[in-house]
């Protein structure tokens, strides 16, 4: 039997910069069976010119759309993306990859067969000029369905899964969701098996540009989100989030996964309820701190 076929999507938006850089590392992956479908986002800038020098090459499928943001464009990858594949990997614009990326998420992966399983692993983080910075903080508990609902642990750009998940995925997509890589890691979490590499894979560009960063210190982000959940009329986009899971997945739920989840919706209604929830803790963020504050936003009905 021969390897298994893996087809990469990769979101392009205003990506002159660095997606030479980005591409070129993904076709010197070591794993023979790959192809790449690139879907550039309405870039105005040379993007989709650079991307002309490889449409030539065999297994990589160039398309242009219209601007719908970065979320809906990898859901539109998804959509489009081959049945045939055993393997689908999500891919950003400005990054590198080292060159067993690929086959080191493989390895992991093929031991759970038609069970749907995504693998995402530690990043290392990198300047403009690949300079190395650090690395990611690596989850201090398990990836569980419990951590899913109020927080993401897998970056977008180390996601691999398997076909079972990318079937799972597209029973039905989103529409009032965070980002397209917190709603794999809570679809997948919930039916199916998620692995954390703590080995990274992949330099992950630090710049002004970056979606999604990882510039900032714990403490430093959390104020930032804690100013933001205060401001009057904040919408509970993490509970939003979760309403639409239950609206999609909660009739398929295992037992014990929904009732996690109706209880995540149903016991924040009144203050006492909300005081209740938080010293349960049955949902959690991974660090003590971050955990800490998390409950604190929960009982203010910031969550």
């Amino acid at each position: 039997m021969g390897p298994a076929s893996v087809q990469v999507l990769l979101s392009t938006y205003n990506g002159q910069k660095y997606i030479e850089e980005q591409m070129d590392s993904v076709l010197n992956q070591d794993y023979p069976e790959l192809g790449v479908l690139v879907r550039d986002d309405g870039s105005t800038d040379a993007t989709l010119t650079m991307l002309e020098k490889y449409a030539g090459i065999k297994n990589v499928q160039i398309f242009q759309g219209k601007n719908i943001g970065v979320v809906r464009s990898f859901f539109a990858l998804l959509e489009v993306s081959s049945p045939e594949m055993e393997y689908i990997a999500f891919c950003d614009q400005d990054d590198v990859w080292l060159k067993d990326k690929v086959s080191r998420a493989i390895g992991n992966l093929k031991k759970y067969g038609d069970t749907p399983a995504m693998y995402c692993s530690r990043v290392t983080l990198a300047d403009e000029n690949l300079k190395i910075l650090g690395y990611s903080q690596i989850p201090r508990r398990e990836p569980s369905f419990a951590n899913a609902l109020v927080q993401n642990v897998a970056t977008g750009c180390t996601i691999i899964i398997n076909n079972a998940a990318r079937q799972l995925l597209l029973k039905e997509l989103p529409s009032a969701i965070l980002i397209h890589d917190w709603w794999i890691y809570l679809v997948v979490s919930a039916f199916g098996k998620v692995i954390y590499d703590e080995e990274s894979k992949i330099l992950y560009r630090q710049h002004s540009l970056n979606m999604i960063g990882e510039k900032s210190g714990l403490l430093a982000k959390w104020l930032r989100r804690i100013k933001r959940f205060l401001k009057q009329g904040r919408i509970p986009f993490v509970t939003v989030q979760a309403e639409e899971f239950h609206r999609i997945f909660g009739d398929y739920l295992p037992a014990g996964k929904k009732l996690i989840l109706d209880r995540f919706i149903n016991e924040r209604s009144t203050f006492m309820g909300r005081l209740r929830y938080a010293l349960r803790g049955e949902t959690y963020r991974q660090s003590k701190l971050d955990d800490l504050i998390y409950r604190i936003l929960i009982i203010f009905g910031r969550i």
